[in-house]
């Protein structure tokens, strides 16, 4: 008689990850299965904690500040585009709130789709909902992963206004800037239509596949680490010239030689600390939120068990996720506080706006 023997894993009710042994005895009359345990294995971080975890952090603290970011940046937009595009730094944040906008509306999408109380809700063409946060999900990565470049941009640039500075304003021009963010654009955009194209419906790869690996490296993971490096470099640059001797004859060499009255060269020198201050604070942000991803992407490539499905750290890793997440969300999110802080045609044209809303309800 022959015997057909296979294996099945799955997760229990308790969160253990159980592997079994079925053999089927096809040529029989009566079907006959027995199943047989081969071994269970029980998860560093048990189902119900991650559990918990996913309803006070994902559920709730990311969906929080998701939505907040999405009104934040929107009022960052509008904000930016009343104040007209006509130096590179003001299109470099406008493009950060543009993708830092999409970021967090992906993110929305994406945990209201995985949602238990609006997971079983279909779209109007009659598709699950989930469908549409798989969707949501291979857009968020790029957002991502450009969000980084543009904040790297920044940060290059107000190094070179310290290095060079009187020729900085020919190296760097709004053309240019649109012209980069454009190319960066481009470059994930090829990666999210080669993801629809090549995986196609229900664009649903598993996470564990080479495809969906490949694809998360060379269009989330590796630019996002290579431009967190560029930006932790140049925001110790920033901060050190600061500090030291040499700010002096920067400031000096930013004003030139042609300033000769006190008073308008120290409101110069004030501005330009400010602008080196601004960038500095919104490098840092980035940096402390950014931590979290980059950590758990070089761990990954030291511990390959580190992922979604595998029996021991499984769980662990969707716990990592979750603070990575929240991490990114925040870094997306709050932004606003710092643009009103330090920069003063921000803070003037938001609250004309706001006394504009205020007067015609």
């Amino acid at each position: 008689m022959f015997i057909n023997e296979t294996t099945s894993q799955f997760w229990n009710l308790s969160g253990e990850y159980v592997e079994i042994s079925i053999d089927i005895e096809p040529d029989s009359n009566d079907s006959v299965v027995s199943a047989a345990p081969l071994q269970t294995i029980s998860p560093l971080v048990s189902f119900h904690t991650f559990k918990l975890f996913r309803i006070l952090i994902d559920l709730i603290l990311t969906n929080a500040m998701s939505l907040f970011g999405c009104c934040s940046n929107i009022v960052n937009i509008v904000v930016y585009l009343n104040m007209g595009l006509a130096d590179t730094t003001t299109i470099n944040i406008l493009a950060l709130s543009v993708l830092d906008l999409l970021a967090c509306s992906t993110t929305l999408i994406i945990l209201i789709s995985v949602n238990p109380l609006t997971a079983s809700w279909t779209l109007p063409s009659g598709a699950p909902l989930l469908d549409l946060g798989f969707a949501a999900l291979i857009v968020y990565y790029p957002c991502v992963a450009c969000s980084a470049w543009v904040t790297a941009l920044l940060s290059v640039e107000r190094c070179l206004c310290i290095v060079v500075p009187l020729k900085v304003k020919t190296l760097v021009t709004p053309r240019r800037t649109a012209l980069l963010i454009a190319a960066m654009a481009l470059y994930q955009f090829i990666f999210i239509c080669i993801m629809y194209i090549y995986t196609g419906p229900p664009y649903t790869p598993s996470p564990s596949s080479m495809d969906r690996k490949i694809y998360l490296f060379y269009s989330y993971s590796f630019p996002s680490t290579l431009c967190f490096i560029v930006i932790f470099i140049s925001t110790i640059f920033l901060v050190l010239h600061l500090k030291s001797h040499r700010s002096q004859a920067w400031l000096k060499a930013a004003i030139g030689p042609s300033s000769t009255n006190t008073a308008v060269a120290n409101r110069t020198a004030k501005k330009e600390q400010k602008a080196v201050h601004f960038v500095i604070l919104i490098c840092s942000l980035y940096l402390i939120c950014f931590a979290p991803n980059v950590m758990f992407f070089v761990t990954a490539q030291i511990i390959p068990e580190l992922q979604f499905y595998d029996p021991y750290l499984g769980f662990l890793t969707q716990v990592i996720f979750i603070f990575c997440t929240l991490f990114q969300t925040i870094s997306s999110s709050i932004n606003i506080f710092v643009y009103y802080s330090f920069n003063s045609n921000f803070r003037a044209v938001f609250k004309r706006m706001c006394c504009v809303v205020i007067s015609h309800p």
